[in-house]
């Protein structure tokens, strides 16, 4: 299979990260286990020329690399907030072109691929500023398109997945339309069938680079395998949770075939969003969680945006929090607000999942006697908050 995408600096601020990888370069060493022949096709600079054939050499991965006019990075405040791109008008020297019997495009900075294929795997990998799909570059008699739920609305037109879904099916011409869904898991749509995957819950989730992998599990399984549609999304979705557990760009191939974890069958719930919001960088936490609860797919009640401040809040606060399945909250400082609010919801029996950045053994006490899972890892929190919300297992 050729895989031609992106080969990036990623860089994280918290948790400290910085690693050479991108959209093709990671899923061409995760496909590397699992298919019989891995070809990447991908853009380098001069000056990180060296750094990349030592890695891909080291995943005993054949490259053909581009020559491109500035290096390209994705810097992220947390692995759940939105990247700086540094790099925007990297163009290469030459255009990038597949000719292959089977391959995996993704959309680059440095300007889309173009592909002739019997069978194609497309990732637009528009992170901003969206634009209608360059198909007529592609080439297949037969092709996929993986997007992620944002791509999907905007280029179907309408605010409805599901609808928007069957519009990029129908107008595209593609055999099926794989929408990932983050927390939730993906949505297959075909001309006949429109059917949900569920995710594999997590430990540890890390992310940045988790639809990479669902492409191309999705890619190997479909292509190579003769995989059903809905099959397919299933072992891109066993990778994905793989990769966000070990972030091992080389899987393993049992990451494609198994997982620790089942399959959760994804129920309508609500998180409760649980935090102090006195000060600047309270609120900035506050926001930022509960975007990225509602942007990776789930329904949330958050005092600060439902409630307001004020005196007479609690029984408005309360009221929201018996509506909820789960609860998330900040935990660092120990708000005396937030944590009544937590030994409400385990009177209740409800699921607690915290955040601590620096967490104080002797003020989580009472709370960790109670089974409220306290997280050092943001990412990893705001995960396992939505899929406990989700009908998920929690203790």
């Amino acid at each position: 299979m050729i895989v031609a995408g992106g080969t990036y600096e990623e860089i994280c601020r918290e948790p400290v990260s910085a690693e050479l990888a991108g959209s093709g370069l990671r899923a061409a060493a995760a496909l590397r286990s699992v298919a019989d022949e891995v070809e990447l096709i991908s853009a380098i600079e001069e000056a990180s020329a060296d750094d990349a054939s030592t890695l891909v050499g080291g995943l005993d991965l054949a490259a053909r690399w581009h020559d491109r006019s500035e290096g390209v990075s994705f810097t992220y405040l947390t692995p759940l907030s939105a990247p700086m791109i540094g790099g925007r008008h990297a163009r290469t020297t030459k255009p990038v072109a597949v000719d292959a019997d089977h391959a995996l495009v993704f959309g680059m900075i440095e300007g889309q691929p173009s592909a002739r294929a019997r069978a194609l795997v497309f990732d637009p990998q528009q992170p901003n500023d969206l634009a209608p799909l360059g198909l007529k570059q592609l080439q297949a008699d037969r092709f996929a398109i993986v997007a992620n739920a944002s791509e999907t609305r905007a280029l179907g037109g309408v605010r409805s997945v599901e609808d928007a879904a069957r519009r990029l099916l129908h107008e595209t011409g593609a055999a099926v339309v794989v929408t990932k869904q983050a927390a939730r898991g993906a949505l297959v749509t075909t001309a006949d069938i429109q059917e949900r995957v569920g995710p594999h819950p997590t430990d540890r989730v890390w992310p940045i680079g988790s639809g990479d992998v669902f492409a191309a599990g999705f890619a190997w399984a479909w292509l190579d395998e003769g995989a059903t549609p809905v099959e397919a999304a299933r072992t891109g979705s066993r990778a994905a949770a793989a990769w966000c557990a070990t972030r091992r760009l080389n899987l393993p191939a049992a990451a494609f075939e198994s997982s620790n974890q089942p399959e959760l069958n994804v129920q309508e719930g609500r998180v409760y969003l649980a935090g102090p919001f006195f000060d600047l960088g309270q609120r900035w936490l506050v926001n930022l969680v509960r975007d990225n609860l509602r942007g990776l797919g789930g329904h949330v009640f958050s005092p600060m945006h439902d409630v307001g401040r004020g005196e007479d809040i609690a029984a408005a606060d309360l009221a929201g929090l018996d509506d909820c399945t789960a609860v998330f909250a900040l935990l660092d400082h120990s708000d005396p607000g937030t944590v009544f609010e937590v030994g409400w919801a385990r009177h209740q029996g409800k699921p607690v999942i915290g955040y601590a950045e620096c967490p104080d053994p002797e003020g989580l006490k009472m709370l960790r006697g109670t089974d409220v899972k306290v997280h050092d890892d943001l990412s990893t929190a705001v995960y396992r908050a939505l899929w406990v919300s989700m009908g998920a297992a929690w203790r």
